[in-house]
């Protein structure tokens, strides 16, 4: 199960597979039929970028995706943008423009920036659509008097419930119903995010809802992908210096998460000179440590957030789905397995009259003499969960 994205295996390849938006989604083909431009808005995780691709693959359209961060002002709006409106397909296909993000059109150097895009989408010969999260900022309004707006509403918790639950019986995940309902009430209608705790959570094909306490961890991880997003996808010095700085993750983890998705995001040339960085990184904190040269941090954060921010030649447009490392997977795994050991050895030191740590050291032979033992089991207390760890471990 690890070794593929349920986000990107369940993405659904046509309308119809895409859940809780029936009546946008009819907009939203009518526009692109027509060719009037159209923004979509709404929450992140509900399926706005997603329904683009389904319906480029029902219509046989190609699909080039642009994020406003990476062209944001007037002159690279019309070099980027202008250049793409008005190139034909290489397949003779249809085309659908799609700028994601437009909100990200701020500040002084995006001055002229709204108003560029307001004119070019005027132009094209290609449907356009551009997403949002809030298209009523004054910053868009001249986009906006050019568009359709139609709205991607915050999805209902049934849905997202509904849309994991089949995940679950595609994957043969077994699962108790109140740790799925659990998953979907906390990421309220964002889909992705619960497919995201879904693959984590249930790495086993079995979920619980003891697994769930893990999901207090959500919070840093949308910290880190907003951080990686900045190094992965700009040439931004100054901002990808400074993309840890508000992370509530220490920065042998940070590293863990650039290290564990670079690949997704550089290649060739690029990778190899990402990689040199990262690894000269690690030489840093190698000598913070023997040395104590605390000031070499500066150094640890710059060569693994801006150098290899600026190493690539042009940040990837394709999609990426960031995860967490495999070695913090892995750590927390270990963790949670020992937590229910030592939970059973301080059951039954209390009952043996032993120490915490000997009982640990002697678990494999009170693996053997509980099982099928009822009389110690209920001396012990152990209930049917422990002992059934117990017997399996």
């Amino acid at each position: 199960m690890q070794s593929e994205i349920l986000t990107e295996k369940y993405r659904p390849k046509k309308l119809t597979g895409i859940k809780g938006h029936e009546k946008s989604l009819q907009d939203l083909k009518k526009n692109v039929q027509r060719k009037k431009p159209v923004i979509i808005y709404g929450p992140i995780g509900n399926g706005k970028t997603s329904s683009i691709y389904a319906l480029a693959n029902e219509l046989n359209y190609e699909v080039l995706e642009i994020n406003a961060s990476d062209v944001r002002n007037k002159e690279k709006i019309e070099s980027v943008i202008g250049s793409a409106l008005n190139q034909q397909s290489l397949f003779h296909k249809g085309k659908i423009i799609l700028i994601d993000e437009i909100d990200n059109l701020s500040g002084t150097e995006d001055r002229g920036g709204s108003q560029a895009l307001a004119k070019l989408i005027q132009k094209t010969s290609h449907p356009i659509v551009l997403t949002a999260n809030d298209p009523y900022s004054q910053k868009l309004k001249d986009i906006r008097k050019k568009c359709e707006l139609i709205e991607f509403k915050t999805l209902s918790y049934n849905t997202t419930l509904q849309i994991i639950k089949e995940i679950c019986n595609q994957e043969n995940i077994s699962f108790e119903e109140e740790a799925l309902k659990e998953i979907a009430i906390k990421n309220k209608g964002d889909v992705r995010g619960a497919i995201n705790d879904l693959q984590t959570l249930a790495y086993d094909k079995k979920l619980t809802k003891k697994d769930l306490e893990v999901l207090g961890e959500r919070e840093k991880e949308e910290s880190i992908i907003n951080a990686l997003s900045i190094i992965f996808k700009t040439k931004d010095l100054i901002k990808s210096l400074a993309a840890f700085d508000y992370v509530p993750e220490d920065l042998d983890n940070c590293f863990m998460w650039v290290d564990e998705n670079l690949p997704k995001e550089y290649s060739n040339e690029d990778l190899t000179k990402a990689y040199n960085y990262l690894s000269k990184s690690k030489v840093f904190k190698g000598r913070i440590i023997r040395w104590q040269y605390w000031r070499f941090l500066v150094y640890y954060n710059a060569l693994m957030t801006s150098a290899v921010s600026v190493s690539k030649k042009q940040p990837s447009k394709r999609f990426a789905s960031y995860s967490r490392p495999t070695r913090i997977l892995k750590l927390w795994q270990a963790k949670m397995k020992y937590a229910r050991k030592k939970s059973i050895a301080e059951k039954i030191a209390s009952k043996t009259h032993n120490s915490i740590k000997r009982t640990i050291k002697e678990m494999p032979y009170f693996n053997l003499i509980v099982k099928n033992n009822e009389k110690l089991i209920d001396e012990l207390e152990l209930n049917e969960e422990e002992v059934d760890w117990l017997e399996t471990h």
